[in-house]
């Protein structure tokens, strides 16, 4: 490794530790809940177990007129009944689906099944419709990026490149298509968006990908991230330059890290987007060689205006002004600007985020979707484990409110699905589709401070329960909206009684969800500490006498905020035995054994 490599290493690791001892302080660096498998914000689809064995690769898509979900990959299409009035998993076709996507803005799903199983051939085809259909011969995966826009589908096709094969973005209907230029460059796709449902000469389709960095300099990155324009209405140029090949493509860089620290993310991951009133916001998951993992934020306003009014990179080249302009006509452009237009001009000013990255995280996250709820943003990120991280989107940072455990075991989520409308999110491995409630608030218990401090945009104070918000009751990221008696002790449904036998061990137990918050026992105004594991906070009578008896109070403390959790009222019986309730004896025996 060279010098300026190894500083670059070390510059790496010291900001992260940096950026890590921050993130310690105010608990960024984990989740302040965890939800294991076996909760209730879980609901279950099975995939048959003679397709599951298979290790089948699953996409998920909603049905724009339905609540219905449907999974497309290798052996067939599933549809996955979310409202239970029927069977819950129902095999759509047994066909392998080789594509499977949704219409920009219309009512229909898109799907091409292979014709024969030893060949390329797609038929594609609407969903529920036979019309307009056409087939396809270029070797699509169903995870490939692809857009269906009116009657016309884009795909794009990733991979090593090679002399047999080109990759790039298609455009394909019924009458025409438009195939990308070949080019020597492994190539990944990610994303294709559209900034309008319309075939109008100002309708443009945007697909964001990596390229393999053809400079083996060991101090250049390995992945070029790109955004690349291209006319709606293109249809390649002559017989002689560019014939049904892109006439219309642009290509700009984008930038992802801090330039003082001199730190970038280039190998893009996963795009999601989020349409607000004033502007389209992309939200782009990225890591760089070191692992570490970032999000940041573009709009589409300043892509399209690095597209129209920044420079050519070639500075060579003679200005053309219909360079990469929308025509009636692309078969009637000039020569020379299908020449210019031949060498795949790229943009001189790269497309910055909106601000710095949004979130720097050592966790290994794969994929990424965003909502808005309340006039807040929310990151659901999946991650390597097959754990889902709840992020809230702060001026200053993040912060990570809840960690979803939705499988039994350590598992790859091969597709990620949000339905904004239900507020339920579904994940997929190979043998399962698993649905999240992310309204599910009952978690966050009948007390005003820590429904409050879960700032959680998907749950509000009623002033009775913590229920799903509509409208937001005060500002989710303080206390304000409790009442100050409850700051200092939140409402306690009354203390259970316990009669322990004189002499004997008893262990009592107060449930510890906040990862962020300290527990404390109190009895008779006497501060205990208490053993903690990942979900509880426990305290050990270790022999039950007259000076055990009285209240016990486990307090939980967080961000200013004190409230009860339990309460007990101890009281010594007869004989003496040992009582200890059978989960509580598990915890111990977990703590046994890992601090043998």
């Amino acid at each position: 490794m060279s010098h300026t490599a190894l500083c670059t290493a070390l510059l790496a690791l010291i900001w992260t530790q940096v950026g890590q001892a921050k993130q310690d302080k105010h608990h960024h660096h984990a989740a302040r809940i965890l939800i294991n498998h076996t909760e209730a914000e879980f609901k279950r689809f099975w995939i048959p177990t003679d397709i599951s064995q298979m290790n089948s690769v699953w996409k998920l898509v909603k049905d724009p007129v339905s609540s219905d979900i449907y999974g497309g990959g290798l052996h067939g299409l599933f549809k996955f009944n979310t409202e239970q009035t029927g069977t819950d998993v129902e095999q759509v076709f047994n066909q392998s689906i080789s594509l499977l996507t949704e219409q920009n803005h219309g009512s229909q799903l898109f799907i091409c099944k292979k014709t024969n199983k030893d060949e390329e051939d797609c038929n594609c085809c609407y969903l529920k419709s036979k019309s307009d259909c056409f087939k396809i011969n270029t070797p699509v995966h169903v995870k490939d990026a692809s857009l269906v826009i009116g009657k016309t589908l884009y795909f794009a096709m990733s991979g090593e490149s090679t002399v047999a094969t080109t990759l790039g973005l298609y455009k394909q209907n019924k009458d025409s298509f438009t195939w990308p230029q070949p080019i020597q460059i492994t190539t990944r796709y990610v994303k294709i968006l559209a900034n309008r449902d319309s075939e109008a000469l100002d309708g443009k389709v945007y697909s964001f990908y990596i390229e393999k960095n053809s400079d083996k300099n060991p101090e250049t990155p390995l992945w070029i991230p790109r955004v690349s324009q291209y006319c709606m209405a293109d249809k390649g140029g002559t017989k002689n330059q560019l014939q049904y090949r892109w006439t219309s493509m642009l290509t700009a860089r984008l930038f992802c890290g801090n330039k003082i620290k001199k730190m970038t993310f280039t190998e893009l991951l996963d795009v999601s987007v989020l349409e607000t009133s004033s502007n389209t916001m992309i939200y782009a998951l990225f890591k760089n060689e070191y692992g570490i993992r970032a999000v940041c934020v573009y709009t589409m306003s300043e892509i399209t205006r690095v597209f129209t009014s920044a420079k050519f990179r070639n500075k060579e080249e003679p200005s053309i002004q219909t360079a990469g302009e929308c025509v009636e006509d692309s078969r009637t452009l000039s020569s020379a600007v299908l020449k210019f237009m031949e060498k795949r001009p790229e943009m001189e000013e790269w497309i910055e985020p909106e601000r710095g990255p949004l979130l720097v995280s050592n966790h290994w996250y794969k994929q990424l979707q965003v909502d808005m709820v309340n006039h807040h943003n929310i990151l659901l990120l999946t991650l390597e484990s097959g754990k889902i991280h709840k992020v809230l989107e702060e001026k200053d940072g993040h912060f990570i409110i809840a960690e979803y455990q939705p499988f039994e075991n350590n598992t790859q989520i091969h597709s990620m699905l949000l339905d904004r409308s239900t507020k339920k999110l579904y994940v997929s491995s190979s043998n399962q589709v698993v649905q999240i409630n992310l309204q599910d608030c009952s978690r966050y218990g009948d007390k005003c401070t820590p429904c409050v401090l879960a700032r959680d945009p998907y749950c509000s104070w009623t002033g009775i329960l913590c229920l799903p918000a509509t409208n937001l009751n005060g500002d989710m990221r303080s206390g304000t909206v409790c009442k100050e008696g409850e700051r200092v002790s939140a409402r306690m449904n009354g203390r259970e009684a316990l009669i322990i036998p004189q002499d004997s061990k008893y262990y009592l137990k107060c449930s510890a969800p906040s990862q962020y918050a300290s527990y404390t026992w109190i009895h008779d105004g006497a501060e205990k500490e208490c053993l903690s594991t990942d979900e509880d906070c426990l305290l050990l009578i270790e022999s039950m006498s007259e000076s055990d008896e009285g209240t016990y109070q486990c307090k939980a403390s967080e961000n200013g905020q004190i409230w009860t959790v339990s309460s007990y009222q101890l009281q010594k019986g007869g004989a003496s035995h040992l009582r200890v309730a059978p989960a509580v004896l598990m915890c111990l025996l977990l703590i046994c054994v890992m601090l043998l």
